[in-house]
């Protein structure tokens, strides 16, 4: 411009206004792009705040299934607090009817008005005497059919349509087991058996079968031998 013979103020005049068209030429651009980095920055903070929202909300989420559990397990030591409370209860009301059953029967025993055979008498063999024999039971595994399976046969028979009493008393130094039955039709049936301990020449201790005695009358050694071999088959059964 110098070289076209412009002066000074047509130069900076010229200047002034090119230099405005570029400045408004350039701040377009400068716009877009802070608006560019703009948008991307409020879509990164966006995502965290997002990501942090999701945080909150697990948060709070698992505080509350937290105090559900809590309470569930509160729950649950209260019932079993009360469980427990009861059956020690239980068991303290079962140890004082065994203490006063215990006290009854020691006072009936010194007595006299209860007796009962001892555990060796009621599980040695039992057996019958037959021209000068014993003859037992035996079963599976080589044991033996004692006196307290023979109540236990009796007793089992015990149903809606059979009841059946058992009662031991000792006499003359044997043992008396005294068994009555009664149907629905209200038949009545008394039984009434004797043994005694005996000691074989094998010297063996066994429970010996000496009478058995059915509504009064005493059942012949055929009969007893008849119910040894039915206690057999089915002893062995």
């Amino acid at each position: 411009m110098f070289n076209d013979n412009w002066s000074t103020e047509q130069i900076e005049r010229e200047l002034a206004l090119k230099f405005s068209i570029l400045m408004s030429d350039q701040q377009p651009d400068q716009s877009f792009e802070q608006s560019a980095e703009s948008e991307g920055l409020a879509r990164e903070i966006g995502g965290v705040l997002s990501k942090m929202s999701d945080v909150l909300d697990n948060q709070s989420l698992f505080r509350s299934e937290i105090r559900s559990l809590r309470d569930e397990v509160a729950d649950l030591r209260k019932e079993r607090s009360e469980s427990e409370k009861k059956h020690f209860d239980s068991v303290d009301v079962l140890k004082r009817e065994i203490g006063d059953l215990r006290r009854q029967v020691s006072a009936k025993s010194k007595s006299g008005e209860i007796d009962f055979p001892p555990a060796e008498f009621l599980t040695s063999p039992l057996v019958i005497s037959s021209d000068g024999e014993y003859l037992g039971v035996q079963g599976k595994g080589r044991s033996h059919f004692s006196l307290k399976d023979f109540v236990q046969l009796i007793e089992r028979k015990m149903s809606d349509s059979m009841a059946v009493e058992t009662s031991w008393k000792r006499q003359n130094g044997h043992w008396v087991l005294v068994i009555g039955t009664e149907d629905s039709n209200g038949r009545e049936q008394n039984i009434v058996l004797v043994a005694k301990k005996t000691v074989t020449p094998s010297k063996n201790t066994v429970t010996e079968i000496i009478r058995l005695n059915i509504d009064g009358n005493d059942a012949p050694d055929a009969l007893l031998l008849t119910l040894f071999r039915q206690l057999r088959s089915v002893f062995n059964g």
